[in-house]
Parts: C-alpha cells; structure tokens; sequence
C-alpha cells in the first residue's frame, strides 16, 4: 500500500458502484426488450432476481453459514443471520435500496420473509406466479453470463456485490415507477423475487 492510499468509506464503495450499475441496467434493459420496446416488469424481474442471488453468492463466497431447511422431496433452502445481513439488515443491503424508491415498509417486508417462511417446500411458493425452480435458473444464467465482464470486474471484493446489485433494483424500480408502475407494487415485487432467490441454491431446484 502506498504512502497516499487511503482504505475506501462505505460512502466511496457506495458511490464507486453507482458509477457502474447503470452499465448493467442499461444490459439488461437491452437483452430484455421486445418488439414494442422494454416492458419493466422483465428488468425489475432479473434485477431483483440478481440482486438475491448477490446476498447467497456473497456469503458463500466469504465462508459464511446457512440455516438450512430441507423438504421433503430432497430441496435445500438456506436462511440466517449471513444471507440477512447483505438482503435485509445492512445500511446498504437490498432491502434498503429498494424501500428508498419505492416507500415499502418493515411491516411489508417482513411479512414476505414471513410468507416465503410458511411456503418454503409447497406448492404455494412462487415468484409472480412463477415457479422459483424457473426463475433461479434464468437468474443463475444471467450471473454467470455477465459474472467477468461486470460484477468482478466493478467489484473488489464479494461483499460488494448485493451493494452492486441492490443499486441496479434501485434504478430499475425508479424507471418502473417512471414507466407507471406503482412505487410500492414494484417494491413488493421486487423484495419477493429477491427474498426467494436469496434463499437458493443449485440444491434447492
């Protein structure tokens, strides 16, 4: 370390990041769009999608723990304090990102983890009516498609990446709110799909 190298302030993480993320909404805005132009709902999707997956991967990636619930047909899902922190509890964690734009409140957020809680295992969980086994699995193509050339390539270390990844929902909410979307729809949506995927792994599909 030099003479004049200074360690970055969460601030400086913060604001290093934003400078990258628009690269990636604008990504996925463009491999998204249809022939009438971009719907949100698909970007909102993958971001929020991407932004779960960060918090799982980050904890894996930092030898982190899992609680670990086990259904009855053999499928892994993983809560505790670890995931947590980067999805929900952190200054900077997903949830934060998210309830800024779009006015959600604890009291919502905690009754989605509540419900993802109770259908973990069933036929009830979903992520908008779709299957959680389906939306991992594009979400998981779309990490490592962009993995090199984007979120290691912004990031120095990987608890940077739901930071990263909670900045793009951030955007993506803003542009689904521009676009007509409700604020708190958005936000509801997007904490559903990033609680659920958050909790998955290759092992729970």
């Amino acid at each position: 370390m030099g003479l004049f190298d200074r360690k970055e302030t969460q601030e400086q993480v913060v604001k290093r990041l934003a400078g990258h993320a628009g690269n990636i909404v604008a990504m996925l805005k463009d491999v998204l769009k249809g022939p009438n132009g971009v719907d949100m709902v698909f970007p909102l999707l993958y971001a929020a999608g991407l932004a779960g997956y960060a918090c799982h991967q980050a904890v894996k990636a930092e030898h982190g723990s899992f609680a670990v619930a086990e259904t009855k047909d053999g499928k892994r899902f993983y809560f505790g304090d670890d995931v947590n922190h980067y999805l929900l509890e952190d200054q900077y964690s997903v949830w934060s990102f998210c309830k800024a734009v779009s006015h959600n409140t604890d009291e919502e957020m905690l009754a989605i983890v509540t419900n993802v809680v109770q259908t973990v295992g069933s036929d009830e969980l979903n992520i908008w009516n779709m299957t959680p086994d389906s939306v991992y699995t594009k979400i998981r193509e779309c990490w490592d498609g962009i993995y090199t050339n984007m979120t290691e390539r912004y990031c120095k270390k990987p608890s940077e990446w739901p930071i990263l990844y909670g900045i793009v929902l951030q955007n993506v909410i803003l542009q689904a709110i521009e676009a007509g979307a409700p604020a708190e729809e958005a936000g509801r949506m997007a904490m559903k799909c990033a609680i659920v995927i958050s909790r998955m792994d290759d092992d729970s599909i």
